[in-house]
Formats: structure tokens, sequence, C-alpha cells
């Protein structure tokens, strides 16, 4: 019988254990889940913790809050936890489960000035620089993370918001369900819900990472139609090599993945390593044609792209080197490699040799969509000649310094932009050529977003490759249609709406200044003081695009004055604005844009040359 009573003592002891162990277990958990927050200077609160045998913490209207800002994080109706035997003060989670939750992605620090301080080419790292490395750093410690012993994950009905921005091409995601199952030693990903972009787009996905490191899978998303409710979809299978190399701190994707889109296999390779960070990147598309693109990608996806008809094919190449300690050494390339690539303006509804000739520009502003006559008919529209050539080149300086060196697309370009992001830490610099720029106005519109900014990729290298449209048209059209205030459009409207004056006839200082507009032409007015000088940082940028020009051989250096002593005089409509009539009795001189009658005979004013210097 001795065995029978040392069975029952043990059995009534593990009950006394588990009875104080439910009665201990929530005070313990709840003091680590508070110190927690602590030390990542955050707090938490919950109504109700229950604890459950197995190990199992649940948290009832949980709140995770960022004291120092206001916000909170995430709200969770229910949060439940599974917990490791062997701690409980500091537990380790086993599985997790969240449902009916909010959660926000707070970006830290200021955000960025709407006008964009010159860079100069001294400039060294900012401190934000150093702190977005640190995140990039771990955020590659998450990914190195032995993943095969990861807690499993179920979510249900949740929102991961990201921060309002213009600039944010993604603004979160909800999800319906996602379930990470890291079971047997491979890993399951399945997810639905949709994604926030311009438009909501409805995904599935089901992901499986195998123990031989073999990634296969796929997604299907609901593109919306152009109009109207409905969705059309696009498939995207994945299959490749995933590994995680713990020891050299680097996660590999093998040379032989591909992910394909439809019918266009993508072949992809590289590297995410600790070091730097650095990211290695290569992706090659061989044999693309017409029928392939229109059979894989929706409509809506490839708007005014779809009246593009082409005879031919190409190949494809994008490769990235980018080490954010030593962002200067970034390598980036991109080529199209045709095979008998040519339009076929007979199949073709957008017809892009139409620039080539006089005709009238339907211009795609942010808010509304205008039209102005490209030809003698329009009293505002100036020939390149017709422009003088300091405020064409102070234009070219400030928005496309390698404008008559590269192709409707400078991979130049987008190596110093990326450079100088690193640098800055911030969106500093862009890298948008005058050409993509034009198949912006005139075709695309200003909304952010993936689909259009690859349309605008693309209809640029075919203005240049294709259509073969000459440089100095490309500029003469830009240079006609671009905004520069509010219902102004292009230079002959407004040299008169600031300076009551033919575009032929400006100065330095009111060249410059009307460059530094372009950026943001409904915000001319912030670069103004409240006594209409120019504030401090107008005067700065202006003075940086002044000797971008002299460096480039466009602007003689005896012509740049100091930036203390940069001034423009508004004696246009744009004055009545900056200083309302019952303030000032300056006239002005009326706009009158397109609708104007024909301005006076004027004087040839400083000729553009044929060729860049």
């Amino acid at each position: 019988m001795r065995p029978v009573w040392i069975a029952l003592a043990a059995l009534a002891l593990l009950a006394l254990l588990a009875a104080g162990l439910t009665l201990l277990a929530p005070a313990l958990i709840a003091a680590g889940v508070r110190h927690a927050a602590d030390e990542r200077g955050l707090s938490v609160r919950w109504e109700r913790l229950r604890f459950s045998l197995p190990p199992r913490a649940e948290f009832l209207r949980f709140a995770l809050f960022d004291p120092a800002r206001g916000d909170t994080l995430l709200a969770a109706d229910s949060l439940s936890v599974g917990l490791g035997v062997r701690a409980i003060a500091r537990p380790t989670v086993t599985a997790a489960t969240i449902a009916h939750a909010r959660a926000r992605i707070v970006p830290r620090g200021a955000s960025e000035p709407d006008t964009i301080a010159p860079i100069e080419d001294g400039d060294g790292e900012s401190p934000r620089a150093e702190k977005v490395r640190r995140q990039a750093e771990s955020l590659v410690q998450v990914l190195l993370a032995p993943a095969r012993r990861l807690p499993k994950l179920e979510v249900s009905d949740t929102e991961i918001a990201m921060p309002a921005s213009e600039d944010l091409l993604f603004r979160g995601v909800r999800l319906n369900s996602l379930s990470f199952d890291p079971a047997g030693g491979r890993l399951a990903l399945r997810a639905s819900g949709t994604l926030e972009l311009e438009r909501a787009v409805p995904f599935r996905l089901g992901l499986v990472w195998g123990r031989d490191d073999r990634l296969r899978g796929g997604a299907i998303l609901g593109v919306p139609v152009a109009e109207g409710d409905g969705l059309d979809t696009l498939g995207i299978a994945v299959n490749g090599r995933l590994a995680q190399e713990r020891a050299t701190g680097r996660l590999r994707l093998g040379d032989a993945s591909e992910v394909t889109v439809g019918r266009i296999p993508l072949r992809l390779s590289g590297s995410l390593e600790r070091s730097g960070p650095r990211l290695v990147f290569r992706l090659e598309a061989d044999d693309i044609t017409e029928d392939r693109i229109l059979a894989s990608v929706p409509h809506a996806a490839l708007g005014p792209l779809t009246g593009l008809a082409v005879r031919g094919s190409f190949d494809y190449r994008l490769g990235l080197d980018l080490d954010l300690a030593r962002p200067d050494s970034v390598r980036f390339d991109a080529d199209v490699i045709p095979h008998g690539l040519a339009l076929d303006p007979a199949r073709s509804t957008l017809d892009l040799l139409e620039l080539e000739r006089p005709f009238t520009a339907t211009i795609h502003l942010r808010d509304r969509v205008v039209t102005r006559e490209l030809s003698p008919a329009n009293p505002f529209f100036r020939p390149l000649d017709g422009i003088d050539s300091i405020l064409v080149h102070a234009v070219l300086a400030n928005e496309d310094g390698g404008f008559y060196h590269h192709r409707g697309f400078n991979t130049e370009a987008i190596k110093l932009a990326i450079a100088a992001d690193v640098r800055a830490g911030a969106w500093r610099r862009g890298a948008g050529t005058v050409t993509m720029q034009l198949a912006r106005n005139l075709w695309l519109g200003h909304e952010r977003t993936l689909s259009r900014k690859a349309q605008e990729v693309v209809l640029a290298w075919a203005l240049e490759h294709l259509a073969d449209i000459p440089k100095r048209r490309l500029l003469e059209i830009y240079l006609n249609i671009v905004e520069w205030g509010p219902d102004v459009q292009g230079a002959a409207e407004a040299a008169r709406y600031y300076f009551a004056q033919d575009p032929a006839h400006v100065g330095v200082d009111e060249a410059l200044f009307l460059a530094t507009v372009l950026p943001a032409p409904t915000r001319w007015r912030t670069r103004f003081a409240p006594d209409g000088t120019l504030r401090g940082f107008e005067r700065a940028q202006m003075h940086f695009i002044g000797r971008a020009m002299v460096a480039k051989g466009w602007l003689d250096p005896a012509l740049l004055p100091p930036r203390d002593s940069l001034r423009v005089e508004l004696r246009g409509p744009a004055r009545d604005v900056l200083f309302p009539p019952d303030t000032t009795r300056v006239p002005s001189m009326p706009l009158g844009g397109a609708r104007a009658a024909a301005v006076s005979a004027r004087e040839p004013g400083r000729p553009l040359a044929g060729a860049a210097p």
C-alpha cells in the first residue's frame, strides 16, 4: 500500500502547487509585463488578467501606450499568451493569440518640413541616420532569430495603421486572419485581409518554409478596377530558397529563387547582412512581351499603358547594393535590354508621337485637370528660345541636373538620392526626372501609388527610347505646362503672375526664386516673411541652386549674388495675394492665363543653347 500513499501524496502536493501557482502567477506575470514595458518607455493596462494551466495568461481589454507622445500603440479586446513552464516573473512566450485589435506604427522625432533644406556636399551623417541604422540592425536581428523556434501566433480581426503621411504609399493592413505555425521544424504562414494602399486591396497569402530552407507559396491580390466597385486579380507565386546564416549574420535568398507575377517569371537573389546592415538585391526577367504583360497585370494597375502598343520584347535587370554604414558606396543599376522593341502606332490609343507637333495638353494636377494649347494660338505659349536660359537652367539645376545626359530614367541621380537620404535618416532628396514629371502631368496625375510610379517610369522610358522625342521638345513642353502657382501653368504665366513680365526677361534672383517654387507651387507664400522679404531658408535654397548652375557652367559666377543679397520684388498678381489690396494699393497686372488677350511683342531674351554645356 505504501506506493499508493506515496502517489496520493504526490498528487496532493501537485494540486497544492498548482493552486499556489494559480494564485501567485497573475501578480508575477503582471509585474513582468509592466517591467518589460517600462524598459522601453511604454506603459500598459488591462481590465482583467486570467491565468490557467497549462500555463497561459489572457489579458482582456489590453492596451499599450507611449506616454511621452500620448499615443495608444495597441488596443486589443483579447490578448492571450502561452507561457514557458520554467519562468513566471520573466516568462517565455510559446504561443500568442490576438483578437479584435488595433495597432498603430508611430514615427519618432519631428516631421520633415515642407521645404527641403539644401544638401551640401560635405554634409555629415545626422543623428537621425544613426537611429535609422540601429532600427535596421534590430530588424536584422529579428529576422535572424531562430525562426523555427518562434511562438505560434494567431491573429483575427486586427488593424495595423501606419502614420498619416503623403509620403507613404502603404497606409496599413487589416487582417481578417493570420496564423504563423512553426510546428514540425517548418514554418507555415497564412493570412487574409486588406492592404490599405491608394484603394483597399484584398489579399490571401500562403507560404511554407521547409526544413530544407525551401520557400514555396503565393498570394492573390484583388486589384480595384479603374471605375466601379469591381476587382481584378493579380496572382503571385513564390518558389525559392531562403537561408538563415546566423553564424555569419546573414539572411540569404538563393540564386535560383523565382517569383512569378501572372505569366512573368522574375529571378531574384540577394542577402541581408547584420554588418552595416547591408542589403544586396538582384532581379532579372527575360522575354517580356506586350501579350505577357496584358495577361499578367490587371489593366487597372497598368493605367494609360494599356493604350501603348508595342512590337518585340525586352529583358530587364535591376540591382542594389546598399551598406547603411557606408551610404556613399551604394550601387544601383536598372537596364532595359530591347529585342526589336518598337511602338506600334496603328494599334496604340496613347499617342506619344503627338508631342512632336502642336497639341492641346490635358494637365493632371493634384486636385483638378486643366488644359493648355501648346501652339502660337495660346499667347502664353513660349518656344524654348523664348524663355531666358538662366530660368531654364535654374529649373534644370533644381529638378533634373542630368537631363541632357540620361534617357528618361537617371540611375546616377537615384544613387545620389539614396546616399543623401541614408545620411539624413529621412526622405530628403528625390530622383524624378523632367521626363518623368512630364509623363505625370500629361497622363497620370499626382496620386502617390506604386502603380502610378511604375507607369511614370515606363512612360518616361518610352518617350525617350521608343517615341524618341528630342530633349529640347520635351523641355519646351514641360516649361509650358508645369504648375507654378494657383491656375499658373508654364513659364510665361509664372513670370506674369509673380513679376508682371515676360519669361524672356527674368533676372537671376527671379529665376532662382521660380525654380524653388516648382516642388511645392501651392505653398509659395511660405517663402516670404510677413514684411515681404525672402525667408532665410529660401535664400539658402536659391543660392544652392545658383552654385549648382555655376558648377555646371550654366551661370557666370559673377552673376550670382551673395546669399544674403538675394532679393525678389513681387509685381504681378502674386503681390495682391501676399498683401491683400486693403493693406497696399500697389497696382497689379492681371494674369489672364491662356484666356487672356495676346501680349504685346517682346524683345528677344537670352536664348537657350541647343545643347548642354
